[in-house]
């Protein structure tokens, strides 16, 4: 793809280029410092009047300027294109109340959707913090981490009121003038994320579902089902398709597709594993003991570390630990305090 490659223009200082023909496909890197990355790649596929839109960024000033003037520099008329949204993260959905028009259809999933909303009701949060309890975080942290966990749940500004809003989902199509490109579910990182797979170029737009840069967290939702074993298994679907290039949303893009989905897997598999050996080393210890002990890449410090990526870290792992009693690999049972303690089955 590397000879594909142009510069757009010096307005965007290089942050818009061509990385594919036929079907022509820009990448636009739409600044935001977050947790461990600094932008967000927003894709914007063209054939002749029609464009699609991959995301959009985060809501700053300076991403809504860069990818405005992506959109005038590609002759976009943003009322006349489609916007694609993998999941409704900050980070990949935050500019919709800017830049997509009400009257732009504007795809997504239900599932985050709802889920979106449904966390504006505080009962939503009352069984988050609930769960965070049960494994003995402590009350001032639980709220604590809770007010950082709305970051990852939905975006404040986005309201579909008005909107043309199109819910898709597995085994959809959306269409660029001649170019068809179908939904594929990659749920885990959110229970509704969704990617885009060009079949004839090889091209997927996966969104954060597969990353080079780092390893995608896993968002925990109350009374969703291990989504440990979603996650994994759609890893696993990708093995089987003839991809030729992950578009991915954070990060440079890279060779080596089938390599880092096998190594993501066996990277979830060896934390799983370790979550079982602290859990029989412990018997009895609560959740958030054995998540502190799965050997997360981050400073040993705990306290050196953001409460945004603490946060993150006991999503993921409370993912772990819901995907291991399930498999029946590990129990649990409530102590006098209501807090879960957590045994290696016999």
């Amino acid at each position: 793809m590397g000879e594909n490659i142009e510069d757009c223009g010096g307005a965007l200082h290089g942050r818009c280029r061509l990385i594919n023909c036929d079907p022509d496909v820009y990448v636009v890197r739409v600044p935001f410092m977050n947790i461990s990355t600094s932008e967000t790649n927003v894709y914007i596929v063209k054939d002749g009047d029609e464009a699609l839109v991959v995301d959009t960024g985060a809501p700053t000033d300076k991403g809504a300027v860069v990818l405005s003037e992506a959109f005038e520099i590609l002759g976009i008329d943003p009322s006349k294109a489609s916007f694609f949204l993998t999941h409704l993260h900050m980070d990949h959905a935050g500019l919709v109340d800017r830049l997509v028009p009400c009257e732009a259809p504007l795809y997504v999933n239900k599932t985050d959707f709802d889920l979106m909303n449904a966390s504006k009701d505080p009962q939503f949060w009352k069984r988050m913090e609930l769960r965070m309890l049960e494994e003995g975080l402590g009350p001032e942290k639980t709220r604590l981490y809770c007010q950082i966990g709305h970051y990852g749940i939905g975006i404040d500004s986005f309201d579909a009121s008005g909107r043309d809003v199109r819910f898709v989902d597995e085994g959809d199509s959306l269409f660029v003038g001649r170019h068809e490109f179908k939904v594929v579910s990659t749920a885990g990182h959110t229970p509704g994320h969704q990617s885009l797979f060009h079949e004839p170029s090889g091209l997927f737009f996966v969104g954060d579902h597969v990353l080079f840069v780092i390893s995608p967290g896993l968002g925990f939702r109350p009374d969703r089902a291990d989504a440990m074993a979603v996650y994994l298994g759609n890893v696993e679907k990708m093995l089987g398709m003839d991809i030729s290039c992950l578009l991915v949303s954070h990060g440079e893009l890279k060779d080596g597709w089938r390599e880092r989905c096998e190594w993501l897997i066996a990277h979830h598999k060896k934390r799983m594993e370790r979550a079982v050996e602290v859990t029989r080393m412990n018997p009895g210890i609560s959740g958030v003991e054995i998540i502190r002990n799965l050997n997360w890449n981050v400073p040993k410090d705990w306290n050196a570390i953001s409460l945004a990526q603490k946060w993150c870290i006991l999503e993921s792992g409370i993912i772990i630990l819901e995907h291991q009693t399930h498999m029946g690999t590990i129990t649990r049972e409530k102590d006098d305090q209501g807090i879960y303690r957590y045994h290696v089955a016999k």
